[in-house]
């Protein structure tokens, strides 16, 4: 048997005596060593889970911030597929005024970056990815500015050419749809695969029909049958020759409204949309032939490469295919049209 005495402070107050048999004694010399034990442990993971609370607070600061700066960087990548679509169309546009205007440049566009090229390690590959875009971008539209310049000095020193140049579209934006493009097809007279030398717009019967760059007018009329039949079936036409590098061709108009001979410049209204000659329902036919020397023959080109106010489907296509095409078996001007 085991006592226990506590004797308080005051001497006044009773002594008190606790009794605790063999068991109870180390009972509580057990829970004393837990005791010491918890409050060792206390001491110890005290600080740690204080740190622990401050990392934490730390950690959910920082994936704040990786949240907000991914989503700047998307806004970045947004903001950069807007710019390279931009710099395409901006290329597209000037490789397509170079090809009708027949000018060469020196420079090259498109850009590109060095593999070594030493921008930094980073840890997300999105953003090492972007800043190539970036760099890659920044070098292709330098190289374009430089196309630029020099295509703005060709035009310049060739004002004349500049504004012969067929240019616009022929019909009022909105006003047609495109039926027949340029290219072999299925005639719908015949059935069979014939060469199509221009496109077809089918547009309301009396719509304006615009001259696309200033000419002179060389042919307003309607072919005899018994001189050319072919181009008899093109009802009233109306050809238009673009200084010395291009002709023009409008067919099966209602009304003629300019005659052999005449000066227009670019937007005069030449004739109306009908529905005259081999036709099945109101459009213009209408032809760009291109001379590549003063006495060759002018050779059909796709019209579309020359429009510059109108984008078609498949622009960029139209592009490659119109600097690249070999020249089609063709319908030559008649020699009342086209005199050397």
């Amino acid at each position: 048997m085991y006592e226990i005495q506590f004797h308080p402070a005051d001497i006044r107050k009773q002594v008190r005596y606790y009794f605790l048999s063999r068991q109870g004694m180390r009972w509580l010399w057990l829970i004393g060593i837990l005791l010491g034990l918890v409050f060792i442990a206390g001491a110890v993971l005290t600080p740690i889970g204080i740190q622990s609370l401050l990392l934490s607070g730390k950690l959910r600061i920082l994936n704040q911030q990786n949240e907000t700066q991914r989503a700047i960087l998307a806004q970045r990548v947004s903001a950069l597929d807007r710019m390279e679509r931009q710099a395409t169309r901006a290329h597209n546009r000037q490789l397509q005024m170079s090809l009708i205007m027949g000018a060469t440049q020196t420079a090259q566009s498109g850009g590109g970056y060095p593999e070594s090229s030493p921008i930094g390690a980073f840890s997300v590959p999105e953003a090492e990815i972007a800043i190539r875009r970036a760099v890659k971008l920044d070098t292709g539209t330098k190289a374009l500015l430089t196309l630029a310049d020099e295509l703005a000095s060709f035009a310049r020193a060739n004002e004349e050419l500049t504004r012969s140049v067929p240019s616009i579209c022929p019909l009022p934006i909105g006003s047609f749809v495109l039926t027949s493009p340029f290219g072999n097809r299925t005639s719908p007279f015949t059935n069979t695969i014939d060469f199509h030398a221009g496109i077809d717009l089918a547009a309301r019967e009396g719509t304006p029909v615009l001259a696309p760059g200033d000419a002179r007018v060389v042919y307003a009329g309607r072919f005899p049958l018994n001189r050319n039949v072919r181009w008899w079936r093109y009802g009233n036409v109306v050809v238009l020759k673009h200084g010395e590098r291009y002709v023009s061709i409008y067919a099966h108009l209602e009304e003629i409204l300019v005659r052999r001979g005449a000066q227009v410049v670019r937007g005069e209204k030449i004739g109306t949309v009908g529905n005259t000659g081999w036709s099945t329902s109101p459009h213009l036919h209408f032809e760009v032939r291109l001379t590549n020397s003063e006495d060759s023959e002018p050779e059909p080109v796709d019209p579309r490469i020359f429009i510059l106010n109108y984008q078609w489907t498949g622009h960029e296509a139209l592009l490659v295919s119109g600097r690249h095409a070999p020249a089609p078996s063709f319908d030559p001007l008649p020699s009342r049209v086209w005199s050397r």
